[in-house]
This record gives C-alpha cells, structure tokens and sequence, in this order.
C-alpha cells in the first residue's frame, strides 16, 4: 500500500525541526566527505608531480619519515650493492648516503622557536637531484668543517 504524497508533505512540515536537523547533517556529512576527497587529490597530485620514478628514499622498517629513520653503514652498504641501483659514467653506484637531522632554531620574525631539517649532500647528491641548483657562492669542500656553527638569527656565520 502506497504512502500519499500529501501525508509525506503535512508530515515534513509538521516536524519542521526535525526535517531541517536530518537534512543539514546530511549536507555535513556531504560536505565533509567531498572536503577529505578534495584533500586526498590534491596530496597526490602534488606528490605524483614533485616525485621521480627512478629516485628511491630507504628509511628503516616501521619509520614514517626520514627524521625517524636511521639506517646503519652496513645497511647502506647492502642497499649500495643491489643490483637495481643505477650506475653513473664512473662506474661507482648513484647512491647517496646522507645524514638528516632535525634541529630547533629561532624564526627571524618573531624568535619562536622552528623545526628546521639539515641534510647532509654527497657529491652524488647532486647528481641524483638535478632539479638542485647552487645559484650563489660555490660548493662546499667534502671532507672539511666547512659549516662549523648555526649562529642565532641576525649574526653572520663565519
């Protein structure tokens, strides 16, 4: 037996607050899901565009991130001498086996206090990210004390 459509239209109206409490949580739940759907194409837009497929970070097992991550020499070394790592004009394995850490500094502005990440580039660095371009000075020597010290904001470095 149907239902008429005259008792469904008294029914809405008599029960005004109810029937706009269901329809804005509906629109909510809409609206929230298209927002997260939204956000999950724009990380993976962004990441498949600044990405390269033949450029692989190891970080060690159950490690989120490369800050988190601490891979021993002899791992590397494993990694190094795998037989999918490209081989550049010299012969040697394009591997680079650098240093991340994070550290505290103070922002210029306002002197709060900032995570900041340091990685440590190898030669090979450079030649695994070409996209990388030093547009002032000159490279730094490997195997010197070049950069000794992180001054606090507004000293030069020496």
């Amino acid at each position: 037996m149907a239902v008429p459509l005259n008792y469904i239209a008294r029914n809405l109206v008599a029960r005004r607050l109810t029937t706009a409490l269901t329809a804005g949580g509906m629109a909510l739940v809409v609206y929230v899901f298209a927002t997260v759907l939204m956000l999950a194409a724009g990380l993976e837009q962004t990441l498949v565009a600044t990405g390269q497929d033949d450029n692989v970070v190891v970080i060690r097992r159950s490690s989120q991130t490369e800050v988190q991550s601490g891979i021993s020499r002899s791992q590397a070394g494993v990694v190094e001498s795998l037989p999918q790592i490209a081989v550049g004009a010299d012969g040697r394995p394009l591997v680079s086996k650098e240093p991340v850490v994070l550290i505290n500094l103070p922002k210029r502005a306002t002197g709060k206090a900032a995570n900041v990440v340091i990685r440590g580039v190898t030669p090979a660095g450079l030649v695994l990210r070409p996209q990388v371009k030093l547009v002032e000075g000159r490279m730094f020597q490997p195997g010197t004390a070049e950069v000794r010290d992180v001054q606090p904001a507004g000293r030069a470095m020496q």
